[in-house]
């Protein structure tokens, strides 16, 4: 059976040495023949014990202490009455390397302690016990004992404990063939020293012929990992979780720490009556932080108790003079006392504590204080790092000082006999030590200061923000906080951070976290119910009485905090009350966060109903999906969850919670494992959704090592709503599972808004239209009016706004640190900083206020001493001291500067430019300690790890920025004018012993050493080394020495070097004569600077003769045409090709050394010219820098450039059928290195694939079989979807000279064979030319995220395909959407986004809304609003259509917006679109461009800022921007996202009656005559199936769209359509065998998609079929294309023919 040594426990001394010298060479003979425990003898024993602590390093430096005592044990009265007195007490230390710390080592190897009178005589007072059958009980110590001293008897009595009897024991271990020795070895539960655990019992007898008596040997383990009361302390382990599913041994007591204890006795006698001659004691303590493979530190206990001499009893042990009974339990007595003083200041408490007391603390700390400033003060070396141990120790003094020696301490600091600088830092440094001590005195006399104002809001902010680490967190405190906090003098800041770090106290008192103190081990309850139902009660009256927004967040926020179980009743009820605004219950949902591990069946029981409600917000619903997820639910959760997103009718929920199950199905985190796996099963059967670019989305990234047992998650979540283009909230959260704890949300910062977008649009709609310099300075109000067209459409429907109940625009940036919410900053109205009001009056920025402001400067000089973390736990040990492992991380930040702001040109009406200079010193020092020590009254001793880190960077910086006419960007960076130190990395493990005085008026100091591991010390490397000057001027030097294998782990048993190890390592700035004074760095941009004339394409050779054959097109049939042809169609292009507009863009960017031997420097220009349609760009891009590398005498340069031309912009799909050349040519020459002998040329070629042609060619069938099957605006849509190039060519011709360079690439190429999946990647070895490199990428087009490549080197090919794409691609299109001319940022930027744009389609009796729902209503010839702005009473726009003719189909629009009133018209005697703007006829294409409207064949296009509409006479197609959800009306839907609330009537309120809605938003006027009996007829009105068009395949789509239902003529519709008939279309009939596929050799009819047969219009036709077998590849291919196309099987020989039956027309269901 294998032993696992585990943990470190650090030795403590104990025993003392008597005054009188004992003689080791004592008779033993008299104990031959002894076999029974009897009454009236005594018992002698001698005990030799010895404790080490070190690194798990055979023979390296050891902490140790031995001692040595004699016991006697008599019994007097009798036989199961014992009396025990320890005598002869000595003690004894070292530090040095132990061969074998498991082994006792003689005592002349140590250093002998003096012990004082008065822990001897403690030591020597008896104990009583009551001894049956080897069991104690009822141990009875002298009144006069003290708890240290009991424990240590306590060692001597628990190795007398052996359960010879067998109490309690369980089954034999054996099997029935050893029945006979069954008893031999069994367990039984058992009252240990270290705790109540399972002991495992071997009984074996001893075999010697020397012996007459018989002696029975017996060993006895404690398994410490089934202990079910296990003694010790934790703290500040409340901010982790368990791990549901991890291995048991992360999650029991034993985590990190491994324990093992052995006991072997020699005994004479019987199981009933026996002797004990001798017991040897093994202890082991491993402690393992990071993992179980790497243990940190090891102690070892070994003891030996001999029994040396019996004789008669001739004087009697007293008895103890006792009052109560105890236990063998390690005792915590001194610990509660410790905890309850450190909660409640009481001073009579520490009169018992066995350590020398600091007499004058406040002269200690004050030195330490001194101390400290001192080692911050130099200016070269920045703060020292022994700074950081200082405050350590003013820490640790603080924790046991009274109220009167704070008070004397703040009058030290205080002193007028300091300098003023220094007792400024004096008081800051005092200020943090009070808040890190953490106990109720200090935190009392840190409230009284903040209250008295001598604190600044900003510090005392900070201050109270690390109290939320207090070790013993108390009801006292709290109520002292509380106050404080309820004080309404406070400022916001400390508000907010009081109430925050209240509720983080109330979950250390009254939560449920892995934190353990002594106190709870008796009786007494750390918190009673009647204590947490106080806490609630403060915490729900908090937010009862919150007056704003802001104070209702801040105490849902302190709820979260406090974690306690009984807050699930007050935030359920504010869940459910929707009276609330959203923002408060999405905060309640998230204030549950903590309780989810306590009570998830809760959770799950109230937001569940949340989540599946779907009338409510989708925010809510969101917030609650994510903390049901945070329960890790069982399957039948997530099996609910997989049920209501099969039918949810939220977009956004459903992007949301798909992604959410998505990303957690592939979660590598143990603790998320089996709900990754349910997530993963579940996903299976759920249909996925077409994702939108402005859809909810959660990430989540996991890396976890398996062998180490930790690992990392880092999420990501945006939440979109249906009412605003930003997201309603975006998060990043990382999380961490270390050494078994699961750290949720170990880091988290969030932002929330709602209504801000308005603010933003609001404002660039100001700066647009008024300009920069009018907000900036006159800052009038916009004194445009709506057009009377739109307020008259506004009255006459009398529609009602689509404000929002919250119209106040709100937002909440959060940050929240190890699972608690450390800060929020709301920003709405109420909290608008009045520094801020003063500077914005009516509307405008009052720049004469902001220079006032700005001109004071800003200086600052602030010292922040912190914890990052601290956390300590104790154990009991068989040696009776405390063994506690600590870990913490002292930090110090200082800097002082100053900042100055000044705005350019000085005191003018306005500003164009900006200048700021900041000045600082910033410097940090911060020490990670990793300690295990054992201590006692007498000697503390242990081990630790120092890995130390210090920064000190000045900064001096002056940037300066212009926008006049272009953007200006100068930053001038000044270096250190002398020499210093910057970085200084150490690593450090050091051995410490201390040993205590009986009073000392000084901090008792360690005596350290530092370790060496012999076996790490010959891979030690000095390194001196000076780097950078060459390139930069600037010499920096690096100095130390490392370990060679520091990353990686050392032989078995000794972690890498970097943990253990001595490691110094430092970095300086060394001043030369060629450092330089400064840098100064350049970034200049302009962009659309208008060309007088663009240069004509260069491409005539694109076509050479090595390339003809790779950039010839993939043959289709007739409609490629001949490749000579299309290539002479582009040369032709090239030569006529002129652009009407041009405009430059530019970017410079420049880095430079001012002063120093030579200048040095790095520069890149990039400048592009581009036509204003964007179909033909030159792009050229130059960098240099001067030399770099040593070797290097010349500067290094590149140049390059790009060409790219559009082919012909095609203005009919037939003009694209017959155009020769529609690929888009790009072309590249890149240059460059020293002496420009590295170069690259590349030609890419942007084509078709098959796919499309073939799509091109059914289209051009179509036409041929049914003149005008489609309309205008329909062929228009088709040419856009036609005019995607999704196949790439490149050829790339290299000669790269660099081997750097080239062996980079071929690095890349390497590792990106490696990353392609292995099952579609072919290769094969041609032999190809040297130095050119083919690649062919196809991208599919229906999904566009899987892509074929097939790369040709000179040495190989490589094919790849089907190969997933991260994301979609965009492909390039050669008819641009987008008909305004690229001339602007704005119009840039509308292109791009013109893809998220939701589209309306509006036919004479059908329409398909923004949301994607499909229904039918009729037109008439008054007008209908398809679209509206109506989120004001001053809207921006309004689309309305009605019909010309009550009979005809033709139909008029008209396109309102505030600076004008576009009317559409097809003119029937011309059949040509009639365009009038502002009642006056436009033909003239300039000035229908001016007015932003575009005339393409029979289809005209109107492109508003935030509208879009395409118009051909008959169908009209609105587009509309994200930021109008839930702000526009009319029959094209409420536009929210939502399909369930599509129809809201003008009154703003949602209607189920089609007719009623539509009604609604109809214009009645003079104009028209209401259509009563069309708009009465209820068949003219119904909703259309569910299926969306996104969703269809590729395929179908195309198929539908080429069909178009078989209509004739849409101008001739008949009344057959209005009673829901359409044709068939024919297809090709396939009939499938077990073995064979038939096919019909001629297409038969067949109804389309979504209708079916209309079984009254039926026939039957005899057909013919052909027929192959089924695993034949061609019967495949056929299958699969039968699907999309009629299938030409002339050629195919005939199997049979069939009568079948087909319908003569379709019905729609």
């Amino acid at each position: 059976m294998r032993l696992l040594l585990v943990a470190a426990l650090v030795a403590a001394a104990f025993a003392a040495r008597d005054s009188l010298k004992w003689n080791h060479e004592v008779r033993s003979e008299s104990v031959d023949g002894v076999e029974s425990f009897k009454t009236g003898f005594e018992y002698r024993f001698h005990l030799d014990a010895q404790v080490s602590n070190g690194l798990p390093v055979p023979g390296s430096q050891q902490s140790a202490a031995r001692s040595k005592s004699l016991v006697t044990l008599s019994f007097p009265e009798s036989e199961t009455v014992a009396h025990l007195r320890v005598e002869k007490i000595r003690v004894a230390s070292l530090q040095k390397e132990i061969a074998e710390p498991k082994k006792i080592q003689p005592f002349e190897l140590f250093e002998e302690i003096e012990l004082n009178e008065e822990h001897l005589d403690t030591l020597r007072l008896p104990v009583r016990f009551r001894y049956e059958n080897g069991m104690v009980s009822e141990i009875e110590f002298d009144r006069e004992d003290l708890p240290w001293a009991m424990n240590i008897k306590r060692v001597y009595i628990n190795m007398l404990q052996v359960n010879l009897a067998q109490r309690n024991s369980g089954e034999s271990r054996f099997t029935n063939e050893f029945e006979s020795k069954k008893d031999n070895v069994f367990t039984a539960p058992e009252l240990t020293l270290e705790g109540e655990c399972e002991v495992a019992y071997t009984i074996l007898p001893e075999s010697s012929s020397r012996r007459e008596e018989s002696e029975l040997l017996v060993t006895k383990s404690i398994n410490f990992e089934k202990c079910s009361r296990r003694v010790g302390q934790r703290y500040n382990f409340r901010f982790g979780d368990e791990c549901p599913s991890c291995e048991p041994k992360f999650n029991g007591e034993e985590r990190n720490i491994e324990s093992s204890t052995v006991f072997n006795y020699r005994i004479a006698g019987t199981p009933s009556r026996f002797v004990i001659k001798e017991v040897e004691l093994r202890s082991v303590y491993s402690y393992a932080p990071i993992s179980e493979k790497e243990t940190f530190f090891t102690t070892f206990v070994s003891g030996n108790m001999r029994l040396i001499e019996v004789n008669k009893e001739n004087k009697r042990i007293p008895a103890p003079k006792s009052e109560k009974k105890e236990t063998l339990l390690y005792s915590m007595e001194w610990e509660k006392k410790e905890e309850k003083f450190l909660a409640t200041g009481d001073e009579s408490l520490l009169k018992e504590s066995p350590y020398p007391e600091i007499k004058n603390k406040h002269e200690v700390v004050s030195r330490l204080i001194k101390s400290m400033i001192v080692k911050m003060e130099s200016e070269e070396k920045g703060i020292e790092l022994a700074a950081t141990h200082e405050m350590a120790r003013i820490v640790k003094v603080l924790r046991f000082a009274t109220k009167e020696e704070i008070k004397k301490i703040q009058k030290e600091c205080n002193s007028e006999s300091h300098e003023e600088f220094v007792r400024s830092q004096m008081k800051d440094i005092f200020a943090d030590a009070l808040a890190l001590a953490g106990t109720f005195n200090t935190v009392d006399h840190l409230v009284e200061k903040i209250r008295a104002r001598e604190i600044s809001p900003l510090k005392s902010a900070t201050l109270l923000k690390q109290l939320t680490s207090i070790r013993v967190p108390s009801e006292k405190i709290v109520k002292t906080l509380a106050s404080l906090c309820k004080d309404s003098r406070r400022q916001p800041l400390e508000h907010q951070s009081c109430w925050l770090t209240v509720g983080a106290l109330m979950h250390g008192v009254c939560g449920d976290h892995r934190d353990k103190l002594a106190i709870e081990s008796s009786e007494e309850r750390k918190c009673p119910r009647e204590m947490k139902e106080r806490f609630v009660s403060i915490l729900n009256d908090e937010f009862e009485t919150a007056e704003t927004r802001y104070e209702k967040i801040l105490a849902l926020k302190t709820i979260a905090n406090s974690g306690m179980d009984l807050t699930v009743y007050p935030l359920d009820k504010i869940i459910r009350n929707e009276k609330e605004e959203k923002i408060v219950r999405v905060q309640a949902i998230e204030a549950l966060r903590k309780i989810r591990s306590v009570l998830p069946r809760k959770m799950i029981n109230i937001l569940m109903p949340v989540f599946k409600n779907i009338g409510e917000h989708p925010e809510i619903r969101v917030a609650a999906f994510h903390q049901i997820m945070q329960t890790v639910p069982e399957k039948n959760i997530i099996d609910q969850i997989i049920y209501q997103l099969e039918k949810e009718p939220s977009t956004q929920v459903h992007s949301f919670v798909y992604s959410s199950l998505e990303q957690y199905s592939r979660s590598e985190i143990p603790c998320e494992k089996t709900m990754a796996d349910y997530c993963k099963h579940a996903l299976r059967t759920l249909r996925t959704q077409p994702r939108k670019m402005v859809s909810s989305t959660y990430k989540h990234w996991t890396v976890y090592n398996e062998e180490n047992k930790n690992g990392a998650s880092l999420n990501w979540a945006a939440l979109f709503s249906n009412d605003s283009v930003l997201p309603k909230e975006v998060m990043t959260t990382l999380e961490t599972a270390f050494a078994g704890q699961w750290n949720k949300y170990l880091a988290q910062v969030g932002f929330q808004q709602h209504n801000i977008d308005q603010v933003f649009y609001k404002l660039l709609e100001k700066v647009e239209k008024s300009g920069l310099e009018e907000v900036l300075v006159r800052g009038k109000r916009s004194s445009f009016k709506p057009t009377d067209v739109l307020s008259g459409i506004f009255s006459k429907l009398s529609i009602v706004s689509r404000k929002q109940k919250e119209q106040d625009p709100h937002a909440l940036v959060y940050i929240r640190f190890r699972d608690m919410d450390y800060a929020l900053l709301p920003i709405d109205e109420q909290v608008i900083p009045e520094m801020i009001k003063t500077v914005v009056r009516n509307g405008r920025i009052e720049l004469g206020e902001i220079e006032s402001i700005l001109a004071k400067g800003y200086r600052f000089n602030t010292v922040l001493s912190s914890f990052v973390y601290e956390r300590t736990r104790s154990i009991a040990t068989s040696i009776g001291s405390p063994l506690i492992f600590s870990s913490k991380m002292p930090t110090i930040f200082k800097i002082d500067g100053s900042v100055k702001v000044e705005l350019e040109p000085r005191n003018g009406k306005s500003f164009d430019g900006l200048r700021v200079s900041v000045q600082a010193r910033p410097t940090l020092a911060s020490t990670h300690v990793t300690k295990v020590e054992m201590t006692c009254p007498m000697v503390s001793l242990g081990v630790k790890l120092l890995h130390s880190a210090h920064i000190n960077v000045p900064v001096d910086m002056t940037t300066e920025m212009s926008w006049d006419k272009k953007f200006d960007l100068k930053t001038t960076l000044a270096l250190p004018k002398d020499s210093r130190r910057i970085v200084q990395l150490q690593t450090r493990p050091v051995s410490f012993l201390r040993i205590w005085p009986k009073e000392t008026r000084a901090y008792v100091e360690p005596k350290e050493k530092t370790i060496y591991v012999e076996e790490l010390e010959t891979l030690v490397h000095k390194i001196r080394s000076s780097n950078l000057e060459k390139a930069t001027g600037i010499r920096m030097n690096v100095e130390g020495h490392v370990h060679g294998h520091i990353w990686e782990k050392g032989m078995e048993g000794i972690p890498s070097a970097l943990l253990i190890g001595e490691n110094n390592l430092e970095i300086s700035f060394e001043k030369t004569e060629e450092t330089p004074k400064e840098y100064v760095i350049k970034t200049e941009i302009s962009t659309f600077d208008e060309e007088s004339r663009m240069e004509r394409p260069s491409m005539e050779r694109f076509f050479e003769n090595d390339n003809k054959e790779h950039f010839k097109t993939e043959e289709y049939e007739e409609y490629d045409g001949d490749e000579e042809e299309r290539q002479t169609s582009f040369k032709n292009y090239v030569k006529s090709y002129k652009s009407d507009k041009a405009y430059s863009h530019r970017l410079f960017a420049e880095i430079k050394s001012v002063g120093g031997r030579k200048e040095r420097k790095a520069e890149l220009e990039l400048r592009s010219v581009c036509d204003d349609k964007l179909r033909h760009c030159k792009i050229n891009f130059a960098g240099l820098t001067t030399p770099l590398l040593e070797k290097e005498t010349r500067d290094w340069k590149i140049e390059s450039s790009i060409e790219m031309l559009y082919p012909e912009m095609p203005e009919t799909l037939e003009e694209l059928l017959n155009q020769k050349h529609r690929e888009l040519s790009i072309n590249v020459e890149s240059r460059w290195g020293s002496d420009n002998k590295n170069e690259l040329k590349m030609k890419i070629q942007g084509e078709q694939s098959k796919e499309q042609k073939r799509w091109m060619k059914r289209v051009a069938e179509l036409r041929e079989r049914k003149e005008d099957s489609l309309t205008a605006l329909e062929e228009y849509t088709r040419l856009v979807e036609a005019s995607m190039l999704n196949q790439y060519k490149v050829v790339a011709k290299y000669d790269i000279d660099c081997p750097v360079t080239r062996s980079l690439l071929e690095r890349i190429y390497t590792y990106s064979k490696v990353s392609a999946p292995w099952f579609s990647t072919s290769y094969d070895f041609p032999r190809n030319e040297e130095r050119i490199v083919r690649a062919l990428l196809t991208i599919e087009p229906s999904t566009r995220q899987y892509a074929n490549l097939t790369l040709e080197t000179p040495s190989e090919k490589v094919s790849i395909r089907d190969y997933r794409l991260p994301v979609p691609l965009r492909l390039v299109n050669i008819r641009r959407q987008s008909m305004t001319p690229i001339r602007s940022l704005s119009t840039l930027g509308s292109n791009f986004v013109d893809e998220t744009k939701a589209m309306c389609t509006v036919e004479s009796r059908k329409v398909n809304s923004f949301d994607d729902v499909s229904y039918r209503t009729p037109l008439t010839t008054c007008y209908s609003v398809l679209a509206k702005d109506c989120s004001s009473e001053k809207p921006e726009f309004a689309v309305l259509l009605k019909k010309i003719s009550k009979n005809g189909e033709e139909k008029k629009m008209k396109i309102v917006s505030r600076k004008s009133v576009i009317e559409l018209e097809m003119d029937k005697r011309s059949e040509k679109m009639r365009v009038t703007i502002d009642g006056e006829k436009v033909e003239r294409i300039e000035k229908l461009e001016e007015a932003r409207v575009y005339k393409k064949n029979e289809v005209v296009v109107v492109e508003l800022d935030d509208v879009t509409v395409e118009f051909d006479g008959y169908t009209a197609n609105v587009k509309l921007s994200e930021y109008y959800k839930k702000k526009q009306c009319g029959i094209c839907g409420h536009f929210d996202g939502e399909k369930k609330t599509e129809f809201r009537r003008a009154d703003n309120e949602e209607t189920d009656d089609i007719e009623e809605f539509h009604r609604s938003f109809l214009v009645k006027g003079e104009e028209c005559e209401i259509e009563e009996e069309k708009l009465s007829e209820k068949r003219n009105y119904r909703l259309e199936s569910e299926e969306s068009s996104s969703e269809e395949s590729f395929e179908s789509k195309w198929d539908k769209n080429t069909k178009w239902e078989s209509k004739k003529n849409v101008r001739e519709e008949k009344w057959e359509k209005e009673t829901e008939v359409v044709e068939t279309e024919e297809k090709t009939r396939v009939i499938e065998y077990s073995n064979r596929v038939c096919f019909s050799k001629v297409p038969v009819p067949e109804c389309p998609q979504n209708t079916v047969e209309n079984e009254e219009n039926m026939k039957e036709i005899k057909v013919k079929f052909t027929c192959l077998s089924r695993s034949d590849r061609e019967t495949a291919r056929l299958m699969r294309e039968s699907r999309r196309e009629v299938l030409s099987l002339e050629d195919f020989p005939e199997s049979f023919i069939e009568t079948i039956t087909i319908p003569k027309n379709c019905l729609i269901y």
